[in-house]
């Protein structure tokens, strides 16, 4: 699982064919998200011959197959490759409670407290909230992406992240609008900057 070789938009991480600075792909020059950054640990392409499935068969098959095990190498593959600041606080994005019974665990939570223990860095595993449902994102495109999630997110009660710049931690980033959605929560809430990462980057 090869890391994604620049050049990448410098926003959301996806890559592009841009030389020249800024490197901002069409999506973030129209619709700057929130976050400051965003990286990936490697290419999620579901498609494809071969070694170039391998990322998205293993994430597959911990999110619907509970292949819980599997948290523990991907997070191992992130904490190899974490690309930034030694004091940040990473804070998982939440699943909705009736997800989360369903499925029985949040993926994110598990890869951000693999990721801290690696790296020494403090896990918020609780710090946001998601408030209602939403359609399932697989399928849709980035405006009905954020207008499905559009006050979806909160800060939970008595969490404080205005002292620590503040990496949001996922399984895949697809269009940014998840993370976005959480990036300005956090933000309004007083941290400093927010960053992505996640195991896989769809390209």
């Amino acid at each position: 699982m090869p890391a994604p070789e620049p050049p990448w938009c410098d926003r959301c991480g996806v890559p592009v064919g841009a030389t020249t600075l800024p490197r901002l792909c069409p999506s973030c020059l129209h619709h700057p998200p929130r976050f400051t950054s965003a990286r990936a640990a490697a290419l999620y392409r579901p498609s494809g011959p071969g070694l170039n499935r391998t990322l998205a068969v293993a994430i597959q098959r911990l999110k619907y197959a509970r292949r819980r095990a599997l948290a523990d190498a991907l997070g191992h593959l992130l904490a190899e490759r974490y690309p930034f600041a030694p004091d940040a606080v990473l804070v998982p994005v939440p699943l909705h409670i009736t997800r989360l019974r369903e499925r029985g665990f949040n993926q994110a939570v598990l890869l951000a407290r693999r990721l801290g223990r690696a790296r020494g860095l403090p896990v918020a595993s609780r710090a946001l909230v998601r408030l209602r449902a939403t359609h399932a994102q697989p399928g849709l495109g980035a405006t009905a992406r954020r207008r499905n999630l559009a006050g979806a997110f909160a800060l939970r009660p008595g969490i404080a992240v205005a002292r620590r710049p503040v990496v949001l931690v996922d399984d895949v980033l697809t269009t940014g609008a998840t993370a976005d959605a959480c990036a300005r929560v956090l933000l309004a809430a007083g941290a400093p900057r927010v960053d992505v990462y996640t195991v896989g980057r769809a390209p």
